[in-house]
C-alpha cells in the first residue's frame, strides 16, 4: 500500500517535470520574438516582476498563516533565486545573443541533467546507476542530433566564445539550484510557498543588473511582443517554476531533470507553428533518442 502511494506521487512528479519541459522549450521562441527589441536583462527583469506580483500574495498568505522561513532558509531561498533566476537568465539571454541558438540548445538542454545528476551523486549522495548514466548519454545525443545543423558557425569572433561561457555557467547554476533546492524542499515541504520566494529574491537581484541596460525600449515593443512577456512571466515563470520546485519534491534532481530534454522538441513545434520551418531527419532522430533516454533514466531503479 506505501509502495503503490509512492509510486503515484514520483509519477505525479513525472508528469510535472514533462510539462515544465514542454512549457520551457516553447519559451525559446517566445524570448526569440523579444530579444530583437529588448536587451537580455530587461527581458529578464520585466518578466519576474510581473511573476513576483503574482506570487507576492502566497508569501503574504503563507506568512499570515504562521509559516515563516527562518534566517537560515531565507539565505537558501536569496541564493536559489540568484542561482535560478537572476544570473541563470542573464546568462543564458547573453549566451544566446552571443552563440547562437543551436550552441545554446545542446549546452543548456544538454549538460543539465549530467550536470544535475553528478550534482545529486555528489552533494545528496543520489545513486547514479549503469541505466540511467546511458540514459542521460543518449538524451544528451538526441539533443545534439537536433542541434546538429544549426552548428557550424561561420566567421567565429570572441563573442561567440563569451557566449558559450555563459552557457556554461548557465547550466552549473541550474544544476546546482536543482540539486540544493530539493534538500530544501523536503524540510519545508511547500513547492508553492519556495517557488514564491526563489522568484521574489530573484527579481530583486536582477534590478540592479537591469540599470546597465536602456528601458526606454519597452516603449517599442509590439503587442505579439507584449503576450510573449506575459507567456514567459505567466506560464513559464510562474506556473513552470512552481511544476519544476513540485516535480524536485516528488522525484530525484536527475530523475526530473532528464525530462528537460524534451525542451528542444518543444521549441522545434513552436518554431514550426509560427515560422513554418520543417523538422529534418536528424530533428526526428534526435526526438527519438531524446525520449528513450528519458524514459530509461526515469524508470531507473533506486
Amino acid at each position: 500500500m506505501w509502495g503503490l502511494s509512492l509510486q503515484g506521487e514520483k509519477g505525479y512528479g513525472t508528469v510535472a517535470a514533462v510539462l515544465v519541459s514542454i512549457i520551457w522549450g516553447l519559451s525559446f521562441v517566445a524570448a526569440s520574438m523579444v530579444l530583437t527589441t529588448l536587451s537580455p536583462v530587461i527581458l529578464a527583469t520585466v518578466r519576474f516582476i510581473i511573476a513576483s506580483a503574482i506570487y507576492s500574495p502566497v508569501i503574504i498568505w503563507e506568512y499570515r498563516r504562521g509559516n515563516k522561513p527562518t534566517i537560515a532558509d531565507l539565505k537558501e531561498l536569496a541564493l536559489f533565486g540568484f542561482l535560478s533566476i537572476s544570473i541563470y537568465f542573464w546568462l543564458q539571454y547573453t549566451g544566446v545573443q552571443y552563440a547562437g541558438a543551436g550552441v545554446s540548445a545542446v549546452l543548456v538542454t544538454g549538460l543539465i541533467p549530467v550536470l544535475t545528476g553528478l550534482s545529486g551523486a555528489f552533494l545528496l549522495k543520489e545513486k547514479f546507476n549503469l541505466k540511467r548514466g546511458f540514459g542521460v548519454v543518449l538524451g544528451l545525443t538526441g539533443v545534439a542530433l537536433i542541434a546538429l545543423p544549426k552548428l557550424i558557425v561561420g566567421n567565429t569572433d570572441w563573442l561567440f566564445f563569451v557566449g558559450v561561457a555563459c552557457l556554461l555557467g548557465n547550466a552549473v547554476c541550474w544544476s546546482m539550484y536543482s540539486t540544493l533546492s530539493r534538500r530544501l524542499m523536503k524540510r519545508i515541504g511547500k513547492p508553492l510557498m519556495v517557488t514564491a520566494y526563489t522568484t521574489l529574491w530573484g527579481m530583486l537581484f536582477l534590478l540592479p543588473l537591469s540599470l546597465t541596460s536602456d528601458w526606454r525600449a519597452l516603449s517599442s515593443l509590439s503587442v505579439n511582443q507584449w503576450w510573449s512577456i506575459l507567456y514567459l512571466a505567466l506560464i513559464c515563470s510562474t506556473g513552470g517554476y512552481f511544476l519544476w520546485n513540485y516535480a524536485l519534491s516528488k522525484t530525484e534532481a536527475v530523475k526530473a531533470s532528464v525530462w528537460l530534454y524534451l525542451e528542444p522538441v518543444a521549441a522545434f513545434i513552436g518554431s514550426f507553428a509560427l515560422f513554418g520551418l520543417v523538422p529534418t531527419f536528424l530533428t526526428l532522430l534526435g526526438g527519438a533518442a531524446i525520449l528513450i533516454g528519458a524514459l530509461l533514466t526515469s524508470l531507473s531503479k533506486q
